[in-house]
Parts: structure tokens; C-alpha cells; sequence
């Protein structure tokens, strides 16, 4: 198993690049990878710094966890796993940083793609796959809104309103109203019996398109992902040393934008993309989900 079983790095130089640039002026020494997976960011990290630094790493998926520390055994005593949200940020901060003599972060890094093992292994997560309608992103971390809750008890207004916003689809009311009108004949379990309700709505040359936005739409609302983001800029923005700096690569509009205003308007931070940096032609071709990502960066200022 390698690092592509969760998720294959996405523009992992460019990353790296911009996240380490001060690397030499910081005196924290401590950077936070907030989104482990395959651990491709943290291996980039500690190979590209001194013996001296340390990364904390941090996922919701304990599978994760235990596959890196094999996979990265070799670096032993300069990485801190931590199963837990990267919402919780402020605390996962204070509670090591405490431990480890210091006030402060050198960088902290994110890559909020879902994971190739999320899609593959775990329910609700693709429509390709007839499972359970869960899409729980940390079971392990006391999270319990499911998908299925959300279609079979949100009322009409509270199911446009995500299909609307966080799916940004055409017809998100006509696929409200097919929801309600099978889920009071029959309630949803599985993410098939889904997929053929919404086949009755959306054009079959649309049809991977947008239930693909379907189930983002679900996903961001089961795991409140926006307002968790949010949590992880100001969060680490707080702890950020005069130089230190922010990169995260996202892979859709809302949350493009809901980094992009932070970087701007946040008082402590400079942006150092002016534009998102996007991957290459060529990790496009090798690499298919390279193609919506975007890299943006900022810098604690003095």
C-alpha cells in the first residue's frame, strides 16, 4: 500500500516550496500537516528541514495514523500523530505545543481533497459503490450526523439550501422535491437508492458531474467542512510566528474562496499567491484529480 491508497500529493513541490521558504528564519521549528493521509506532505517536510523540526500530524482516520507511522517509521521522534478534526486546531495547539516548550508554529499545511480510501473503503462516500449512506469523515471523533439522517429528516428548505450552496446546482429544487416525494414512501439507506432518484432529474451526459456535486453537497453538511476550515485558518493563523507561513491546496469554489478571503482580509496574515497556483499539464495527465486543485499561501506578518 502506498501514499496514493489515500490520496495521491498534489502539487507537493510547489507545497512544500512555499511553505518552507523561511524555513532557515523561523525559530519554531514545529510545522502542522492537518490533513495526514498517505503522509506524503509530512515526508516532504522532514526530508526538505533539519533533524531539529517536528511535525505534528493530524487525521480523522486512524487507518491513516497507523499506516504512517510504519510507513515513516525512519523519522521517529519528529512526528506527533494526533486522530482528531483539524477543527479543534486552537486546542490540539495548546495541548502540544505546551508539551513541547513552545508558543508558536513554523508552518502548517492542508490538502483538503477527499482521500482515494474514504472513496474506495468507507460508506456513502461514492456513488459508484453501494454502501451505506454515512459519509462520516472521523467516526473515531464523536461526530454522528450521517447522510441518510440528513435526507430522510432535514425538511424541503433545509435540503435546498445544500443542494443550492454547497452542490451549486441548477436544479436543486426539483431534486429537493424527488427526495421528499420517495423518502415518504420509502427511507433512504444506500447510496444506489439515491443514485437512481436523481437519475430522474439530471441528464445523462451531466450525470457523473453532478452527482458528484450531490454528494460534495452532502458531505460538506455532514462534516461541516466550510465552517471547519474556518476553524483551521483562524486557528493556525493564531499560532503562526512572524514568518511563518500557511499553504493549503483546496478543490472546489467554496472552499477556494472561503481561503482566498481569509488570507486577504485577516489583519496577521500577507497572501504570497497572488493567484492560485494550479498543477502542471503534466501532473494533470498522471494524475487526474490534479486538475481542480488550487494552492494558495500566506505569511505571518511582524
Amino acid at each position: 500500500m502506498d501514499d496514493a491508497f489515500y490520496h495521491e500529493p498534489v502539487l507537493l513541490k510547489e507545497t512544500s516550496d512555499l511553505l518552507l521558504f523561511n524555513k532557515d528564519k523561523t525559530e519554531s521549528k514545529i510545522y502542522v500537516d492537518a490533513t495526514l493521509g498517505g503522509g506524503s506532505y509530512t515526508k516532504n517536510i522532514l526530508d526538505n528541514t533539519g533533524s531539529d523540526v517536528t511535525v505534528i500530524a493530524i487525521d480523522t482516520d486512524l487507518n491513516s495514523i497507523e499506516y504512517c507511522k510504519n510507513s515513516l517509521k525512519s523519522y521517529t521522534g519528529r512526528i506527533i500523530f494526533l486522530e482528531n478534526n483539524f477543527s479543534n486546531i486552537k486546542e490540539i495547539l495548546e495541548d502540544t505545543l505546551s508539551h513541547k516548550g513552545r508558543n508558536f508554529i513554523s508552518g502548517m499545511t492542508a490538502d483538503l481533497g477527499i482521500s482515494t480510501y474514504q472513496l474506495e473503503h468507507e460508506s456513502g462516500f461514492s456513488y459508484q459503490q453501494d454502501t451505506e449512506l454515512d459519509m462520516r469523515a472521523g467516526r473515531n471523533t464523536g461526530q454522528s450526523l450521517t447522510a441518510k439522517e440528513i435526507l430522510n429528516t432535514y425538511n424541503e428548505r433545509e435540503l435546498y439550501r445544500i443542494f443550492r450552496d454547497y452542490g451549486e446546482l441548477k436544479y436543486s429544487k426539483q431534486i429537493t422535491r424527488d427526495i421528499i416525494d420517495h423518502r415518504n414512501r420509502t427511507k433512504f439507506d444506500t447510496t444506489f437508492e439515491l443514485v437512481e432518484v436523481l437519475k430522474r432529474k439530471i441528464p445523462p451526459r451531466y450525470l457523473n458531474k453532478d452527482l458528484s456535486k450531490v454528494f460534495q453537497a452532502l458531505r460538506i453538511e455532514v462534516n461541516s467542512e466550510l465552517e471547519n476550515l474556518s476553524l483551521l485558518l483562524s486557528g493556525g493563523a493564531e499560532y503562526l510566528e512572524t514568518g511563518g507561513r500557511m499553504a493549503i491546496v483546496s478543490y472546489h469554489s467554496l472552499e477556494d474562496r472561503i481561503v482566498k478571503n481569509f488570507f486577504r482580509n485577516d489583519e496577521r496574515l500577507k497572501p504570497v499567491t497572488k493567484k492560485p497556483v494550479i498543477a502542471s499539464d503534466e501532473e494533470v495527465s498522471s494524475n487526474i484529480r490534479a486538475r481542480s486543485a488550487k494552492l494558495r499561501a500566506a505569511e505571518r506578518k511582524a
